[in-house]
């Protein structure tokens, strides 16, 4: 999920390319699943609060207002609009543990997380995402469904959504990964089933609702998927011999899947079982990365593929695969740099140890950061990235019962440990994401 950017200043809305910008950035994100992209949420209204600001301002000063390093600057001798200081809304990372979800508050100055507030949640998940409209989905395993909560947008404190949890619609247990809600919506995988689950997403109170013919055939375990906007779904088969990747195609008006010609798309030789994990989609939207960690024997690597814009297809991108550390069943991706490139990282399990890349936003290669692999402490089980004007990558480290923080250097991508890391969790972390509440 591409992260929202205040900045100070009201800026000249109507003059712009776009509706709702602060200092040359949307308020709200106009990225796939994005609340400014549905007719009655909360994003649109904010949006239009902002216009009504702006106009007032505009009649006030004589109709002529221009935009100037993100302030609203009056051309007139008489009439000034000041800039106005917007905060950022808080933001919290939440990681899974046995039958609870930890909400801890992120210092978004340094990186520092508070002592968590704890929730009851599922005994085991695979998946957890966050909307963009102040709500948090966790697969529950044992139960075969998805639960949702609300997030209490200054503790970060969690409430059921009403109708959760939401049944993935085969026999427990099994649900698996989740997909960042885009366009209305979610989609979740059934690891026992071969199944990936489709829901339509209520964007004024976060409930699911199961797409037309869900849940869809999909290989074999599927364990993550992965969501191009309103087009393409992409979902991991664990056990494939080939490790292949399920892909759709996705029916704009109700979400219904329908499999892409060629699927499923190889990760590697058959008989390999290169045991394909995690997924991430580049910002652009043009390269799918996978994280292959074997099922037969070792793989640790990542598979990068080109999508194709019209028909959904994958081609392996030149030098793909490319070599990570051992096991990487977790990764994270950051999409805005200072340099135009991206970052992803994977959780190597196995030796502890984190995989740090640029990713090329051209021709998808990925290459190594100096420094790379990182030592990662005790234990490694999941990464999850905030990048709001600072970079912060978080690991959870299920041995230690900590979160472990670094800083990334927003033009390399190198990490470096953050002051006051690790931070106490209480309990066995492990599925970690960033989230804020509703705006």
């Amino acid at each position: 999920m591409r992260a929202t950017f205040w900045r100070t200043g009201v800026s000249s809305l109507l003059a712009g390319s776009g509706s709702g910008r602060v200092g040359g950035k949307d308020l709200i994100t106009k990225s796939a699943g994005n609340p400014a992209t549905k007719p009655g949420s909360r994003g649109k209204r904010w949006n239009i609060l902002v216009t009504l600001v702006y106009l007032l301002i505009l009649a006030a000063c004589g109709g002529s207002v221009t935009s100037q390093k993100g302030c609203a600057v009056v051309p007139s001798t008489t009439c000034t609009v000041n800039c106005v200081t917007i905060p950022p809304p808080p933001q919290f990372l939440y990681a899974t543990t046995t039958n609870q979800i930890l909400a801890f508050t992120i210092n978004q100055s340094t990186g520092a997380l508070s002592t968590p507030l704890a929730a009851t949640g599922p005994n085991q998940s695979t998946g957890m995402v966050a909307s963009a409209n102040g709500q948090l989905y966790v697969s529950d395993f044992l139960n075969d469904a998805v639960d949702g909560f609300s997030i209490n947008s200054s503790s970060g404190a969690l409430t059921a959504v009403t109708g959760s949890p939401f049944s993935v619609g085969s026999t427990p247990p099994g649900a698996g990964g989740l997909t960042a809600i885009q366009d209305g919506y979610l989609y979740a995988t059934d690891l026992n089933a071969g199944t990936v689950a489709g829901f339509q997403y209520d964007f004024s109170n976060g409930t699911l609702t199961p797409v037309p013919g869900s849940p869809f055939p999909a290989g074999n375990t599927p364990v993550q998927a992965a969501q191009v906007g309103d087009q393409f779904l992409y979902v991991s088969d664990l056990n494939d011999s080939a490790g292949g990747i399920s892909a759709f195609t996705i029916n704009t008006q109700n979400g219904a899947l329908t499999p892409i010609s060629g699927s499923p798309f190889p990760t590697g030789a058959p008989g390999s079982f290169p045991g394909p994990s995690a997924m991430v989609v580049s910002s652009n939207s043009n390269f799918l990365y996978v994280a292959l960690a074997g099922t037969a024997n070792a793989n640790n690597q990542i598979a990068a593929f080109a999508i194709d814009q019209t028909t959904g297809s994958l081609t392996p991108v030149p030098g793909s695969p490319f070599l990570t550390g051992n096991d990487p069943l977790q990764m994270a991706y950051v999409p805005y740099t200072a340099t135009a490139v991206s970052f992803l990282y994977t959780a190597n399990i196995q030796d502890g140890t984190i995989s740090a890349f640029t990713a090329d936003d051209t021709t998808g290669v990925l290459t190594p950061v100096s420094g790379s692999p990182y030592s990662a402490g005790t234990s490694i089980g999941s990464l999850a990235a905030s990048a709001t004007g600072s970079y912060f990558l978080y690991q959870s480290d299920p041995q230690a019962q900590t979160v472990r923080a670094y800083t990334m250097n927003s033009n390399t991508g190198a990490l470096s440990p953050l002051a006051g890391s690790p931070f106490a969790a209480g309990s066995a972390p492990s599925l970690l994401t960033v989230a804020a509440g509703a705006p």
